[in-house]
């Protein structure tokens, strides 16, 4: 498979998607309490935001890193150990709405496609991984679109493309062309955040292991 395997379906797939408001996104009603600067009125600067790990659930009892599994029907792309690829240092942007909190760690990242290679039934792997978030008690930070591409968005947008990773096989990156969401949790004393978008084609789950 080459390189850009994985970039080039998901770029079709945002061709086809015409009709915007009949996307499916990942959603939960919870949210979390997090701590940011005054946002700047430029377009210069990206407000940092941290996160009070306090307020995070402790999650028990659902395995080892990285902790999600592939739906009925669904398969893990070139799965080993549960992952597509794994990265033991890099660095994830997550997106709060307000801000960006960066973090580093461990990154593993799952892409998830039709067992058979048929259509990619996205409404039911979102529903499907929302049921198993809600279950496990994960906490969202955000979930909606990608900053709009404007002036007042443009140095946040260029820090959200940090979010693009060379595997050993697929290059990998969070589109700003559909919605995602945002969580975080912790389990076993290590804290986790969760990045998950997906399109017509495949679903993505970008999970990073904090060091500590």
């Amino acid at each position: 498979m080459k390189k850009t395997a994985i970039a080039l379906a998901l770029g079709v797939a945002m061709a086809s998607c015409n009709n915007k408001e009949k996307k499916a996104e990942v959603n939960l009603k919870d949210s979390t309490t997090t701590s940011q600067t005054e946002p700047s009125k430029t377009s210069g600067s990206v407000t940092a935001t941290e996160i009070d790990w306090k307020t995070i659930p402790e999650v028990k009892e659902i395995g080892e890193f990285p902790f999600f599994k592939a739906p009925e029907g669904i398969k893990i792309v070139d799965e080993k150990a549960g992952l597509t690829d794994v990265f033991e240092n890099e660095m994830l942007e997550n997106y709060t709405g307000t801000g960006v909190y960066t973090t580093k760690g461990k990154l593993g990242i799952i892409a998830f496609a039709d067992e058979k290679s048929q259509n990619f039934n996205q409404r039911f792997f979102n529903q499907e991984l929302t049921d198993y978030i809600s279950k496990i008690g994960a906490k969202q930070l955000y979930s909606g679109n990608y900053p709009a591409n404007d002036t007042a968005n443009e140095a946040l947008r260029q820090k959200l493309k940090g979010n693009i990773w060379n595997g050993k096989g697929h290059t990998f990156a969070l589109s700003d062309d559909e919605p995602f969401a945002v969580y975080a949790f912790r389990n076993n004393g290590k804290n986790y955040i969760v990045n998950v978008q997906t399109n017509s084609a495949q679903g993505y789950i970008f999970i990073m292991e904090l060091k500590a």
